[in-house]
């Protein structure tokens, strides 16, 4: 309409139809591809009741005949001979190539919002930081939905999947567990067709984790399995075999396939060189060291090895306490003190304020494993009647309280 009809610039259409020119200018880059609706389309029809009869003669003219229509910014003087394109026409093609390099820095800016959102993770949450996470993945949605380099299309597509895998994580720490579900298959999906295994290999250890806080252990174990047949011995086999299998297979009794899981995460571990220090729960790069002995703390506790249990809690309960993370510093409080009271009533009192302690952390921060775990420690410490023992149980009562909405809502 704007060439054919009303023979105007971009600047002077947009004018015309109340919007800006770069409106108009994303639209005539779709082409055909695009279907105006609400207020755009109201707009065009407003525009097309109002041409006069010369305009709406050439609009129509250009509907019925495409091929005489003419290219934004020629002239009936501009069409080529002997069936090919005019020079106007051809550098106009090119220069849409140009306005797609253009877009370069959108797509660095969203990977970069996206580390952004998993560095700030333990700090604020996944009830703070969800809706966060929701808006830039719909972000990206619509980058996606235009018309976009090849290479940028990749790129944007890796950070839609680690996101939509993002989200799944929050959801799991929400106990919102068919939510989580449903975003770990969209991140998968999105992994699959990029063909790229390591974040397939993520999404399938977030997966595991999943089916872990389900009480599904044995499918949780499979999905760790999956996952490792995935990565093979690349970085995200360490969070697999620790954060995963491990676990799993502590909650299936295999003390022996704990030991085993956990020696070949340090192995791998050691190849990759991610550090000493505590790396967050949530994140794409290779699980460390401290946290797979805090992994390794809960594996070995749920296989009831409970010397082991406090030998790994104890080693890495420094590392833990000058780390960001309030949930670890009280889950290894919290594993500890399970372990404490599974080896004998005289660790109670001590068991107990660790509890209490580990309920003060993350008060203002429940996720669902800290919920679960709490939970845990109350079932052996509750059989045992002494004055902290008491304390734990009236403090988790409390915590449990105002918990309930953030960790534990009746979601799948």
């Amino acid at each position: 309409m704007r060439v054919a009809a009303l023979r105007v610039t971009q600047k002077e259409f947009a004018e015309i139809i109340g919007y800006t020119e770069a409106v108009v200018r994303k639209w005539e880059r779709r082409g055909a591809t695009i279907t105006l609706a609400g207020q755009y389309a109201a707009a065009m029809d407003t525009l097309l009741r109002r041409l006069d009869d010369e305009q709406r003669e050439r609009f129509e003219a250009s509907v019925t005949n495409p091929s005489t229509s003419l290219a934004a910014g020629t002239s009936p003087r501009s069409v080529g001979g002997e069936g090919f394109e005019t020079g106007l026409e051809i550098a106009a093609r090119m220069q849409q190539l140009s306005d797609l390099d253009a877009d370069d820095g959108v797509a660095t800016v969203l990977a970069l919002t996206t580390a952004d959102l998993v560095d700030r993770y333990e700090l604020e949450g996944p009830h703070v930081l969800a809706p966060e996470v929701v808006a830039a993945r719909r972000r990206v949605e619509e980058l996606l939905q235009q018309r976009r380099h090849p290479a940028q299309i990749q790129h944007l597509y890796r950070t839609a999947g680690q996101l939509s895998g993002v989200l799944g994580y929050m959801a799991v720490n929400r106990g919102m567990f068919g939510r989580a579900k449903m975003y770990c298959r969209e991140a998968f999906a999105i992994a699959v067709r990029l063909q790229d295994r390591d974040l397939q290999a993520w999404v399938l250890g977030t997966e595991s984790f999943l089916a872990y806080y389900q009480g599904h252990f044995t499918e949780s174990v499979a999905y760790a399995l999956e996952g490792i047949r995935t990565s093979g011995p690349g970085p995200q086999s360490i969070r697999l075999y620790s954060n995963g299998l491990a676990r799993a297979l502590g909650k299936l009794g295999n003390a022996t396939g704990v030991a085993q899981a956990i020696d070949r995460a340090i192995e791998i571990a050691s190849e990759h060189h991610p550090g000493t220090g505590l790396t967050p729960a949530l994140t794409f790069a290779p699980y460390g060291e401290a946290r797979v002995m805090a992994n390794a703390a809960t594996a070995f506790l749920s296989a009831g090895e409970h010397r082991q249990a406090l030998q790994f809690g104890r080693y890495v309960e420094d590392r833990v306490n000058g780390s960001d993370s309030v949930w670890s510093r009280s889950l290894v409080r919290l594993d500890v003190a399970t372990a404490l009271v599974q080896q004998g009533s005289a660790e109670v009192e001590h068991a107990a304020q660790l509890g209490i302690e580990a309920l003060a952390l993350s008060r203002d921060r429940p996720i669902r494993s800290v919920w679960q775990r709490a939970h845990e420690l109350r079932e052996v410490i509750g059989s045992i009647p002494t004055a902290t023992s008491k304390d734990y149980l009236d403090s988790l009562r409390e915590w449990s309280l105002s918990a309930r909405h953030f960790a534990a809502p009746e979601d799948g």
